[in-house]
């Protein structure tokens, strides 16, 4: 049995494990009852829109504006690309949310998105923050991750999303934060297909176009990765069928995630 077909073999029972898991899960009725309570509200762009939200358990709204940073949601919120959402001005005043998710993007700066941030969060104290990584443009990628200062417009570096994380817990020490971590799956994803490890050409075999995802591999990732941060089982349902290789290399990459700094799922709902 080769390394590869080996891992895959080992990959695959521990979906089975998480599955049979979540199963149970699933059968448990408080656990059915408390992800069809929560409300969860994201607000970002199309790569927020790229973790599928209308497949998310709960009472889930959104406002998503097509390649708009924060700062200009917030300061323009009338007419966002995604006909669906809900306006942050009506939600915010309207709801108390349990999950709230933020996506940071292109063209502002820490202090610009901590400022943006905290305004919002002033409106639902109450609720557990996700900041949502959101990712670069592929041929970015690794340019951005490498990026090792949060000075000046945003990169999707650690040294940004770093950054941020501290100010706004240094601002809202109550306030429970975690991070969706999605650049840094693309990351990581890129050094499994350097080694050979991994059942793709290049990471731009999971995106679309120059930033957005596939459905049936890219937005699989995206989805159970806010999916899980908001403490809600993986799935599979609704995504293309993907080949069980491709599948155990995105479920590992998931895996992998659960382990990473304020990752795992919000404790105070």
């Amino acid at each position: 049995m080769s390394c590869f077909s080996a891992f895959c073999f080992t990959a695959l029972c521990f979906h089975a494990l998480l599955s049979s898991e979540t199963s149970a899960a699933e059968k448990n009725p408080d656990v059915a009852s408390k992800n069809s309570s929560t409300k969860i509200y994201l607000i970002g762009n199309s790569l927020t829109w790229d973790t599928v939200p209308s497949k998310l358990k709960g009472d889930v709204q959104w406002h998503v504006d097509c390649g708009k940073s924060l700062k200009y949601i917030f300061e323009h919120p009338e007419e966002p690309c995604v006909k669906t959402s809900t306006l942050w001005p009506t939600a915010l005043k309207q709801t108390k949310f349990d999950l709230i998710s933020f996506q940071p993007h292109y063209g502002t700066t820490v202090q610009e998105d901590l400022e943006t941030i905290s305004k919002w969060i002033e409106l639902q104290p109450q609720a557990t923050i996700i900041i949502h990584t959101g990712w670069a443009k592929s041929a970015s990628l690794l340019e951005e991750h490498q990026d090792d200062s949060p000075d000046g417009k945003l990169t999707h570096s650690p040294a940004y999303f770093n950054e941020l994380l501290a100010q706004l817990r240094k601002a809202f020490p109550d306030t429970e934060f975690r991070t969706t971590h999605c650049m840094r799956m693309l990351i990581e994803l890129e050094s499994l297909i350097k080694t050979d490890d991994a059942p793709f050409d290049a990471v731009t075999d999971i995106y679309r176009d120059a930033i957005h995802m596939k459905n049936e591999t890219g937005r699989y990732l995206m989805h159970n990765a806010m999916r899980e941060t908001f403490g809600q089982e993986r799935t599979t349902q609704g995504f293309p069928k993907i080949s069980d290789e491709q599948r155990a290399i995105l479920d590992q990459l998931l895996d992998q995630r659960n382990t990473w700094e304020a990752a795992r799922p919000a404790t105070r709902l």
